[in-house]
């Protein structure tokens, strides 16, 4: 199972540990979210490709995203995907931090947007993380999205009643919650100015 984890709390990424199998997961995600799995014993590597402009493209990547949106049903997505990955580790790249991108699709992208700060704002906003979401509501045929303690819960118990995978119909529900989400951030967002 490939996951991509952004998250500004770490510690709600505990639940979902517990009930993973660490041989048979692997996880990428931000350079702090994946040093957090690290000392949890997990398999993890940073595709953050680098903080260009202060920060503001920390997860904004084509190969990030073209993990979460690759269609798995797809053979001409799943061999773009490979030849990324296959480009990526030939070629190298741009930023030290990225290391190994996966070649297959992610099946799960949890995400924890930090909070906005209305005092900072629009300096507050999470774009990179609010893109992830989006893609991950976009491709729910394919991809879980978990993007708050809630949302992470059912995530937990929808792993365990299914033997580690999610089913359709989860991952529907799962989007359209997300895209409340999203549409409430934007409206608290809208409503900072």
């Amino acid at each position: 199972m490939n996951i991509f984890a952004a998250v500004f709390d770490k510690s709600i990424l505990d639940p979902l540990l517990g009930v993973l199998d660490k041989k048979s997961v692997k996880f990428w995600g931000t350079r702090g979210t994946v040093d957090y799995l690290v000392k949890k014993n997990f398999n993890a590597n940073s595709v953050v490709s680098g903080f260009d402009f202060d920060g503001r493209l920390k997860t904004l990547d084509k190969k990030v995203f073209a993990g979460i949106l690759a269609d798995k049903k797809k053979p001409s997505h799943l061999e773009e995907l490979r030849r990324l990955a296959r480009d990526t580790s030939e070629v190298g790249s741009d930023s030290s931090e990225v290391e190994k991108l996966p070649s297959e699709p992610f099946d799960l992208v949890i995400v924890d947007l930090y909070p906005l700060d209305k005092k900072n704002f629009p300096e507050s906003m999470d774009i990179g993380g609010q893109a992830l979401i989006r893609a991950a509501i976009k491709n729910y045929k394919s991809v879980a999205v978990a993007f708050d303690n809630s949302s992470l819960g059912s995530l937990v118990d929808e792993l365990i009643s299914n033997k580690g995978s999610t089913t359709l119909n989860f991952r529907k529900l799962q989007a359209q919650k997300a895209a409340k989400f999203i549409a409430e951030k934007g409206q608290l967002e809208a409503d900072s100015f």
